[in-house]
């Protein structure tokens, strides 16, 4: 995706922003155990998304051995958004994946509030908005699941979905040509 918005950042303007949505939203707080075949090098679905993550720059090594609960990391990312214009959601949520895809970190509240530190917001603030928001998160989740979305990632451009799943670089150069074709927004730039 930033492949293709950096070909084209001199024909349009981007926003990046990142809607919580949970795979399972009925998992519990420490996360479930992860079969071991996720974790296995020799599974060929493991092998491709390692090599995929190196041809990105991503170091995929480390994998976590349970599929933590993501609510209060997409609270943080909530948190995030509401500050600044949400300006560094992008940045948080790139240092959650490399956190834990690269660093096996199962995302717990304490390092959520250390990414918070890292960018500069208060810990206590991050914390608070985290303790008092997570139902509101929750809620907010479902109603993506409600509009349809079943799965990660899912692409809104412009305020209309464009497709789901992950893309090669020219497709979403295409996608992001139709929405500022079909579906224009006024520029912020003045």
């Amino acid at each position: 995706m930033e492949l293709a918005m950096n070909s084209l950042k001199d024909k349009i303007e981007f926003r990046v922003r990142w809607e919580p949505f949970l795979l399972n939203p009925n998992s519990p707080a420490d996360g479930s155990p992860k079969p071991a075949s996720y974790t296995d090098p020799s599974n060929p679905r493991v092998a491709m998304l390692r090599k995929t993550g190196e041809a990105l720059g991503i170091e995929m090594y480390n994998q976590p051995k349970v599929f933590p609960s993501t609510l209060k990391a997409h609270t943080l990312l909530e948190f995030v958004k509401s500050k600044n214009g949400g300006e560094q959601q992008n940045d948080v949520a790139e240092r959650l994946f490399k956190k834990y895809f690269s660093e096996a970190d199962t995302l717990k509240e304490d390092s959520l509030l250390s990414v918070a530190k890292e960018f500069g917001f208060d810990e206590n603030e991050a914390k608070s908005f985290i303790d008092n928001q997570q139902e509101n998160v929750y809620q907010k989740a479902l109603m993506w699941s409600n509009k349809g979305i079943s799965g990660v990632p899912a692409f809104y451009m412009n305020g209309h979905k464009m497709f789901s799943g992950a893309q090669e670089p020219d497709a979403f150069k295409r996608m992001f040509e139709i929405a500022a074709e079909k579906f224009p927004l006024q520029s912020s730039k003045t």
